[in-house]
């Protein structure tokens, strides 16, 4: 038997999510039958696994240490106990730091304890789409396991949370993404990110010399096979809302600098738009008239849309992640946009 008491940080799951964390080895039919026959109990009573945790709350599993072991760390998975365990670990954490390099350095912008903000660059996916991609989730682990104290426990750790990006930017789309180090970062990036509570600022230079700005909103639906989307002012059958606030910045040689604030994230969403309106996104052929753009692209050496990620702004909070509260985290526009702008 193993009691697990529930600890700050830890509290605002269910349970289910909790003991996958614990028995990370576990596949879920184990751990729903293990709650059905009171195996697993909350705080000594029988739990259907909805249940949301709080601070304190005793979480027993009656299991054998070896099962418990088993699912916990894995060790059927992989070396036994002692020394070629710990030989195993230690290689795992090499191929992780390896791996993760590939990405290059990237500028981390904010760092604390639950929370990482980092600059993407173009070109670099944000998570994996295929086995053998390399993105900003494999740098972030190389990241903090170089800079650990203890890279062998805080891997060991990743078996009940694994550090990764809140957000996404397309593979081509730059700018500032936000990294939970922690389950309690994770916790609450993701509500605010849910909630829209986090401000998002974007930069791009598009085609055309914008007067004014304004608001864009409408109806975007995506068509999966194409990885293209279409945008109506006019609702659209199951189509999504999307909302944008935007202003030209400066303009001039039939290309302008706008600012827009995503009120919605939709996929695409900037890029239909802008297009939309007239003024595709400099670099983008997907969504601009593809002869135009490539006499563009090949004019200022652009090898995809400039589209940036600039600015991002947190609203009050406290409790966890308060040192967040109020912030403005910005990113410089990467020396491209200035050569263009000059």
């Amino acid at each position: 038997m193993k009691e697990i008491r529930v600890e700050k940080g830890e509290d605002g799951q269910r349970l289910d999510k909790f003991v996958k964390r614990k028995l990370s080895y576990a596949p879920s039919s184990f751990v729903y039958k293990m709650l059905r026959k009171k195996n697993i109990t909350l705080n000594g009573k029988k739990a259907e696994g909805n249940e949301i945790l709080s601070p304190g709350d005793r979480v027993t599993f009656f299991l054998s240490d070896e099962t418990f072991d088993k699912f916990h760390l894995g060790t059927d998975l992989s070396a036994p106990e002692g020394e070629g365990r710990d030989e195993a670990d230690r290689k795992a954490v090499s191929d992780i730091i390896s791996e993760g390099k590939k990405a290059g350095s990237l500028k981390v912008l904010y760092e604390d304890r639950d929370v990482l903000l980092v600059i993407k660059p173009a070109g670099i996916l944000s998570q994996k789409a295929a086995t053998g991609d390399v993105s900003v989730n494999e740098w972030l682990l190389s990241y903090l396991l170089e800079k650990a104290e203890d890279p062998l426990f805080l891997y060991r750790s990743f078996r009940e949370f694994r550090p990764s990006v809140c957000n996404r930017l397309d593979r081509n789309t730059g700018g500032i993404l936000i990294c939970a180090k922690s389950l309690t970062g994770s916790r609450v990036m993701t509500g605010l990110i849910r909630d829209r509570k986090i401000r998002k600022f974007y930069r791009m230079v598009v085609v055309g010399e914008m007067e004014q700005g304004g608001r864009i909103e409408g109806w975007i639906s995506k068509d999966h096979a194409l990885n293209k989307v279409t945008f109506s002012p006019e609702r659209i059958p199951d189509a999504d809302y999307s909302r944008t606030v935007y202003r030209p910045i400066r303009k001039g040689n039939g290309l302008t600098l706008v600012e827009a604030e995503l009120i919605t994230g939709r996929s695409h969403q900037l890029r239909v738009q802008f297009a939309h309106l007239g003024c595709p996104i400099a670099g983008d052929p997907k969504y601009g008239d593809r002869e135009k753009m490539q006499d563009l692209m090949d004019r200022f050496h652009i090898r995809r849309q400039l589209l940036y990620c600039c600015r991002l702004e947190f609203p009050l909070l406290e409790g966890d992640c308060s040192a967040l509260s109020g912030r403005k985290i910005e990113a410089p526009l990467p020396a491209l946009y200035t050569r263009i702008l000059k």
